[in-house]
């Protein structure tokens, strides 16, 4: 049960006294607002202090003072009283020949204040384990007192913590920014705080250059692992408890290389502005921060507007050549909600001194590693930034991210995420980023540096949908932003179901200058729809890389491959370049694309059309789109298309497929303004349709020669009054070539002009028409041919030339299981139906007589009418002649 700030203060007066039990022969002098605590029990380097009460009141010191024991490298402290240690001063040790670690066990119990401080040389464990054990089997227990203790010189190898052990709290009085407080000091090698529960409310704490270990559980028996520094190892079973950070609390390491941070529970919750950060020097290489639940992370941001914006968890790295600390979280469920972040980050520190910015070069950030079944990074912080007095104005989205901002020959860390199931909604983001600011008389050099990879591997899902109060779009970006010179990572999917809806993004983009990185996608099923135009860059949401306006570089290319691809209501797979710079490619090999519809709002004044695209307003080229598909539909306005409307040339839009279906006024196109290409080629094995007004289009708008398009198909089906074309058009420049090969072609026509009907067209409006050939495949009756004799069969062999009997018998063939093909031979085994009744309960005494029933009539000729009583008139014939009944022998049947 936490303690109310009342008990707290009550609990510190009534029990602020360090007293011994007498059972170690410790010894505790007061005075002068110190304890100093003495003697022990000596064994080897390790020494054993007993106590019925350990509380340290705000203000006063608790001392282990070594004096008399000067090269121990272990003490070993048991609270035995059953009253709650309330540590509100300062614990340290003095007059020792080495770094010595202190363990603390109190099972009822340990609550820091909001003055406690830890002066430790080595390691300081603060636990509310029962016991201590060590290597030769002795045990030091805080709950078995009234024996006299046998105690070892041996190394300590586990804490063991009973069913009921207590928790561990501290209360402090940081303000709602922490950045804006005074830290309390625990300096120790390793600060480890081991109980059943941990609550850290409103405290600020560091451990400059020592590493911090929060392991919430009970139950079980945790390893101590000296030959490490003391790092502890998790059982193989545990009642595993719950770990809080409120109010605005922070935790931190500090320092050259930036120690680790270890947490290990049921769940971890981070809240109210709280956060958990190591950060790292010049030559130093991080540690990390290092999570592991059995059952959630819950980082759920800011809940004021003045507590820290995008608090969660935090690894840094300034100055050079230095490494961040890399992040790593494995738990059931991770969720970050109200603009909580997990980073990796590089920066610049100001010099107040110059007033400039130092630049940190050569250095990285750390990767981000996170293992769970359910990853959900949704919301933002909803209450705008303010900084120094003055409101920003600014929304920050939940993200996990890695970013540069500053210095030269930088490297981002990879951010890695291994779930069943990922979850990016309303603005929440996965990035890596390069960032550069210019302030004229400050900083104007560029950030230089390269972003790192992002991995996402989410067997069942990955949803990216929403937007941000601000606008700013759920995403997965890798990004080189304005005022950077740098490479962008690249992005690596692969999930079974892949959704981007409502802004949801896949970016990877330059915006100042550099590589884009690549986008790679395996899935079996992909939908993108609902566009949205991203605030920031005033770009259309989906799965997009590009260079955007004024960036210089490349643009990356996109990968996809799937079992079935959606792209509806505006949805958009695109490739541009608006900068200095060529676009990449698109290479979607996909069993089923449908491409269908357009927006549902209004998007840069009107309804955008759901599109696959490769484009280009520049100079430089557009890339290619290349699909490789069983069934290609566009439908409904939906549009493929390859474009530069700057001077630049056109990529060209290739499709392989087994079917290929347009409908109402869907359509394949490339257009050049100036520049060459953009040419259609489609592979179609079976059928390709047009209906509703669809279009296969080149067009060449000022003076550029219209692309040509090349269609191999099997069967080419139009409506011949549906007004779909296939055309190659021009205005000034010649009209392209289009050449046709198929099997046959159907509601289709050449035309020297678009006509209303559907058309396959080459025109220029000013210059000159380009070619048409249309090359059908028919049937050479001289191909692949034999020649058959001219006696195909000889009837002489067969049907046997004689019956048994030569009169009166006929032979019919019924097929299997009937008649044998020669009346003399037995009937075979393998007819199909056989009767084996006794045939003698049927049998008739007397003579047997044949059944034949008459011959049918021979139809003749009309030859008279006349009129029926009832008043009609009725056609009639002459009757033939009498039907003579013919015998027929077997041997008239082998004649031909």
């Amino acid at each position: 049960m936490l303690l109310s700030g009342t008990i707290f203060l009550d609990h510190n007066y009534a029990h602020g006294q360090v007293i011994s039990d007498g059972t170690t022969n410790t010894i505790v002098n007061s005075g002068d607002n110190k304890f100093t605590i003495l003697n022990g029990i000596n064994q080897g380097n390790n020494l054993f202090h007993s106590f019925s009460n350990f509380s340290v009141p705000t203000g006063k010191t608790a001392t282990f003072d070594l004096v008399n024991t000067p090269n121990i490298t272990s003490i070993f402290s048991r609270v035995t009283g059953g009253n709650i240690s309330q540590i509100d001063g300062l614990i340290n040790t003095i007059n020792s020949n080495n770094s010595v670690s202190l363990f603390l066990l109190n099972p009822a119990g340990i609550v820091f204040g909001a003055n406690a401080s830890l002066n430790i040389g080595g390691a300081f464990v603060g636990t509310t384990a029962t016991s201590i054990k060590f290597a030769d089997g002795v045990e030091f227990s805080a709950v078995n007192s009234a024996t006299p203790p046998l105690l070892t010189m041996s190394v300590p190898v586990g804490l063991q913590l009973g069913a009921n052990a207590g928790g561990i709290r501290t209360q402090g009085n940081s303000p709602a920014n922490f950045l804006y407080g005074s830290p309390q000091i625990f300096k120790a090698e390793t600060v480890a705080l081991i109980g059943s529960d941990i609550d850290i409310n409103q405290t600020y704490l560091t451990n400059p250059g020592g590493r911090v270990e929060l392991w919430a559980l009970r139950n079980t028996e945790v390893g101590l692992n000296n030959q490490a520094g003391l790092q502890l190892t998790s059982p193989a079973v545990a009642d595993w408890g719950n770990i809080l950070l409120r109010q605005s609390s922070y935790i931190q390491t500090n320092g050259l290389n930036g120690a680790a941070i270890n947490i290990r529970g049921r769940g971890l919750t981070l809240q109210d502005g709280s956060q958990i950060s190591s950060s790292t020097g010049t030559l130093g290489k991080g540690q990390g921060i290092n999570i592991k639940t059995t059952e959630f992370v819950d980082l759920l941001g800011a809940s004021a507007a003045d507590q820290y914006p995008t608090s969660g968890l935090h690894t840094s790295v300034m100055g050079n050549q230095g490494r961040a600390g890399d992040i790593t979280v494995e738990t059931g469920r991770l969720r970050l909600a109200n603009g909580a972040w997990i980073e990796s980050t590089l920066s610049s520190p100001f010099d107040f001194i110059s007033f400039n910015f130092i630049p940190s070069n050569d250095s990285r950030t750390g990767d981000i590693n996170i293992k769970a079944a359910d990853v959900e990074v949704t919301g933002y912080n909803r209450f705008p930034y303010a900084f120094l007095g003055s409101d920003l104005g600014l929304y920050f989205a939940s993200a996990i991210t890695t970013l540069i901002s500053g210095g030269h020959s930088n490297e981002n860390g990879k951010v890695t995420i291994d779930a069943q199931r990922v979850s990016l909604l309303d603005g929440g983001f996965i990035s890596a980023d390069l960032i550069g600011f210019y302030i004229p008389g400050f900083s104007e050099s560029p950030t230089i540096g390269k972003s790192g990879d992002i991995v996402i591997r989410a067997s069942e899902k990955l949803e990216i949908s929403g937007v941000g109060v601000d606008g700013s779009n759920s995403a997965v970006i890798s990004s080189i932003q304005p005022f950077t010179l740098g490479q962008a990572g690249n992005i690596l999917i692969n999930t079974a179901h892949l959704t981007l809806s409502k802004g949801g993004s896949v970016a990877n983009d330059v915006t100042g200058s550099g590589q884009a990185g690549n986008i790679e996608i395996h899935a079996q099923d992909v939908e993108v729809s609902d566009p949205v135009i991203n605030t920031f860059n005033q770009g259309v949401s989906g799965i997009t890389v590009g260079l955007g306006k004024d960036a210089v570089g490349q643009g990356g290319t996109i990968n996809l491959t799937a079992d079935n691809l959606r792209v509806f209501n505006g949805g958009q797979i695109t490739s541009s370049s608006l900068g200095q710079g060529s676009a990449g490619s698109v290479n979607l090999k996909v069993k089923n694309i449908d491409v269908q519809g357009t927006s549902q709002n209004i998007i840069n004044g009107s309804y955008l059309p759901s599109a696959i695209a490769a484009s280009s307003a520049t100079s430089l080229a557009a890339g290619s789109i290349n699909i490789t598909s069983n069934n290609v539909g566009v439908k409904d306005n939906a549009v493929i298309t390859v474009s530069n409307t700057g001077n630049g040339d056109a990529g060209n839009l290739n499709i392989t497929a087994n079917n290929l279906f347009l409908d109402n006024n869907a359509s394949l196109r490339s257009e050049v303004n100036g520049g060459g290409q953009g040419n259609i080629y489609l592979n179609v094995n079976d059928v390709l349709l047009l209906r509703h007004g669809s279009k296969i289009i080149t067009n060449a708008l000022s003076a550029s020669t219209g692309g040509n398009i090349n269609i191999n198909v099997g069967s080419m089906v139009a409506v011949p009054t549906e007004n779909s074309d296939i055309s190659a058009n021009a205005i000034l420049g010649s009209g392209g070539n289009i050449q046709i090969t198929t099997q046959g072609i159907f509601g289709l026509k050449f035309q020297a002009q678009p006509t209303t009907n559907s058309d396959i067209t080459a025109s220029s409006q000013f210059g000159l028409s380009g070619d048409v050939q249309v090359n059908t495949i028919g049937v050479d009756p001289n191909s692949g041919l034999v020649e058959l004799p001219e006696n195909v069969t000889d009837s002489s062999q067969q049907i046997a030339s004689g019956c048994a009997a030569n009169t009166g018998s006929t032979f019919v063939a019924i097929g299997r299981g009937g008649t044998p093909q020669n009346p003399t031979q037995e009937l075979r085994s393998d007819r199909t139906w056989s009767d084996t009744r006794d045939l003698s309960a049927y049998q008739e005494n007397g003579a047997v007589t044949a059944q034949i029933p008459p011959l049918p009539r021979t139809l003749v000729q009309a030859t008279a009418w006349h009129r029926r009583t009832d008043g009609k008139i009725e056609l009639v014939a002459a009757p033939s002649s009498a039907n003579t009944q013919m015998q027929l022998s077997c041997a008239a049947l082998s004649q031909s």
